[in-house]
């Protein structure tokens, strides 16, 4: 049940990972799961080219390994990203519930865990921008295109991460008023255009 996780910053009324609502005029909104589910799809399909390929010996994909290590970059580096927005994190349950129960100063653990996304979201960002900037200078042997282009997941994956995090803990934190004002403000500016 959605918002049963009593670790979970997400409220009951958060989906889950598997009901993802496909709401079209709000494609951007779950973009990052379909590119990683077009990722994850196009990877058997290269290999088994290139595995037919490699055996018949009718067309050289020569190309095919280096497409599946980046294809297999983007699924792991937004599959994190997704994993934040939906919450699906494995987190160190038994040692935070242990800190919990352990008395007023470790009441606050679990949000410091359910923050924690977001450090590691803006390392990715610093880190995953000087690996961009290194991987410019490298070229992928058979696609001739910078390593760099392919590594921007990276800091974009981080930025992702960093987001979702914000986006659960701004409607419960201190800023929760000018929230439901901006939300309040958007649904009038709505009903008026319709």
């Amino acid at each position: 049940m959605p918002g049963s996780d009593p670790h979970s910053i997400a409220g009951p009324d958060q989906q889950n990972l598997f009901t993802i609502p496909l709401d079209l005029r709000r494609w951007w909104a779950f973009l990052p799961e379909m590119v990683a589910t077009l990722c994850t799809a196009a990877i058997p399909v290269v290999v088994s080219i290139n595995v037919v390929a490699r055996y018949t010996d009718w067309y050289h994909a020569f190309w095919a390994e280096d497409v599946v290590k980046v294809l297999f970059l983007w699924v792991v580096f937004l599959g994190g990203a997704v994993a934040v927005k939906y919450d699906a994190h494995v987190r160190m349950g038994l040692f935070s519930d242990r800190l919990v129960r352990a008395g007023p100063p470790w009441r606050s653990w679990p949000a410091v865990i359910a923050a924690s996304p977001a450090v590691a979201g803006i390392l990715l960002i610093v880190l995953g921008w000087q690996v961009v900037t290194i991987s410019m200078r490298r070229e992928l042997p058979s696609l001739e295109i910078s390593a760099g282009y392919f590594m921007t997941i990276m800091p974009i994956s981080g930025a992702l991460m960093t987001f979702y995090v914000l986006r659960k803990m701004w409607p419960h934190g201190a800023g929760s008023a000018l929230f439901a004002r901006l939300r309040g403000a958007r649904n009038t500016t709505r009903s008026r255009t319709l």
